[in-house]
């Protein structure tokens, strides 16, 4: 299945907002619970940094505890739990951080965010709008917003929110990818293949694109071409399960079964349900299968 690039969440730019508005809030405030709640905050950059998340959040929840009228630590905090995929934990603490300052757009942003990562497109569509509204030139907001559309199959308004990014910032390789896919959606292929090739010659490691153009090309029948892309994705990503699949499908489709294979050995330790349902298509001629049957 095609897939679409959905924004990275980035600890160190994260955690850094928050590092050095909790020093400014101790300077302004001038009391011991605002220099309290730096200095926990300070210590769940850290423990971040070293990839130590839960120690993170258990720090920031006591920061919370000490001060819980700072915004910019629920964001945080919301922020951490995107890491980890916990998205409703996240949702949680962002409508926090929101309620707290009406006006916190990246908040709004981080909602819409979550809310596409976790299925609900329509509140995606929702906050992301909420977002635009506080920042009508937010680009990864329009590209977030694109994104819910293009979940719900609402294809032209995804395609204007795409455009409406690069118009905006025309190096925005993200929302080329995503055009890519949404012009494959309306059987647009040569556009599809051109926005994803802009997408990689921008941001050449952006291993979603190459497995897009992967997808795409095998659909428009480059299948030496689509093998290729595939396998570039996966330099960038080896536990690219989708990636393992279909470039054995294609492998599969031109006779060479013992590629497939390879494929499949490598997709067993990523993904063992997703190889399982390999292996019967690469063996299904060889497979026996048994009916039931009833008998009286």
């Amino acid at each position: 299945m095609l897939r679409v690039r959905k924004s990275p969440f980035v600890a160190s730019l994260v955690l850094c907002v928050l590092l050095s508005w909790t020093n400014a809030a101790a300077r302004d405030l001038g009391d011991e619970s605002a220099n309290q709640a730096a200095e926990l905050n300070n210590q769940a950059v850290e423990c971040v940094n070293d990839h130590h998340y839960e120690e993170a959040l258990q720090l920031l929840k006591k920061a919370i505890a000490v001060r819980p009228d700072l915004p910019m630590a629920y964001y945080n905090l919301g922020r951490i739990y995107q890491m980890i995929d916990q998205w409703d934990l996240a949702i949680d603490a962002f409508n926090h951080a929101v309620a707290l300052q009406p006006a916190f757009v990246d908040a709004f942003h981080q909602l819409a965010v979550s809310y596409n990562s976790s299925e609900r497109y329509a509140d995606a569509i929702e906050w992301s709008k909420y977002a635009l509204q506080l920042q009508p030139g937010r680009v990864d907001s329009l590209t977030e917003l694109g994104f819910a559309y293009s979940k719900q199959e609402r294809v032209q308004e995804a395609i204007e929110s795409f455009k409406g990014a690069l118009r905006l910032n025309p190096d925005y390789s993200e929302a080329y990818n995503n055009l890519g896919v949404a012009y494959f959606k309306t059987g647009h292929l040569s556009d599809a293949i051109e926005c994803l090739q802009h997408a990689i010659h921008l941001t050449p490691g952006l291993a979603m694109a190459h497995y897009n153009l992967a997808f795409v090309l095998s659909h428009s029948h480059r299948e030496r071409q689509a093998i290729e892309s595939y396998k570039q994705a996966l330099l960038l990503k080896p536990g690219f399960a989708e990636a393992h699949n279909n470039l054995a499908v294609l492998y599969l489709q031109r006779g060479q079964r013992s590629l497939a294979l390879d494929q499949y050995q490598l997709l067993k330790s990523i993904d063992f349900e997703m190889s399982q349902k390999l292996f019967e298509l690469i063996f299904q001629d060889k497979i026996l299968r048994v009916h039931a049957q009833t008998r009286e």
